[in-house]
């Protein structure tokens, strides 16, 4: 039952999940003058094509206004809505929360550059958010106060908790992340 997950844990799944929600929208590929800077590649050095890939995908997705913590968390500190949407989480947890979040997801996407794919390749901002939260509170729930989720090991029992957490807290606000689902009965019991 999504009402046995503490409120202050819901509160910091739903951050973390509005973080990456906005961190896919800040992305300098968005935006539409934007255009990679292609440097001088030596095409028979097979290491220079993959740096040069490598510092595309990187400019791509770099955040277009500086810091996506720094943004992310002023805009959730100063909103109006600070107090219904995270009456539980003081500035410094918030800033805690999505720096940690920041710094395993930044981890992964370069693991899956060397594997020649991204994270940022989900059909839309909802289930990049959702992806990207289920994997950064199963490697990092613990720093962040919800070490209960690392023990989650399935990824639909996972997106299941986001899902409904943000669907309880953000109907319809933003979108893919508003969808009420019902939790699997296997997790509703280890809960």
């Amino acid at each position: 039952m999504i009402e046995k997950i503490p409120v202050r844990d819901k509160e910091v799944i739903l951050l973390t999940t509005v973080f990456f929600w906005a961190k896919y929208q800040r992305r300098k590929i968005g935006t539409e003058d934007f255009t990679p800077t292609i440097p001088n590649v030596d095409m028979s050095d097979p290491i220079a094509i993959l740096t040069a890939g490598f510092d595309i995908l990187r400019e791509a997705h770099s955040d277009r206004d500086g810091s996506a913590v720094e943004a992310v968390a002023k805009m959730a500190i100063d909103h109006p809505s600070r107090v219904e949407l995270f009456p539980h989480l003081i500035d410094k947890q918030i800033r805690t929360a999505m720096g940690v979040a920041e710094g395993i997801f930044e981890n992964q996407e370069e693991c899956a550059w060397c594997e020649g794919w991204s994270h940022y390749d989900q059909a839309n901002p909802g289930e990049f958010a959702i992806e990207a939260t289920g994997e950064a509170l199963r490697l990092a729930g613990r720093q962040v106060g919800v070490p209960w989720f690392e023990k989650i090991d399935q990824w639909k029992d996972r997106e299941a908790i986001i899902k409904a957490v943000s669907g309880e807290k953000l109907p319809h606000r933003l979108g893919g992340l508003s969808t009420k689902q019902p939790l699997p009965k296997a997790l509703r019991q280890s809960i």
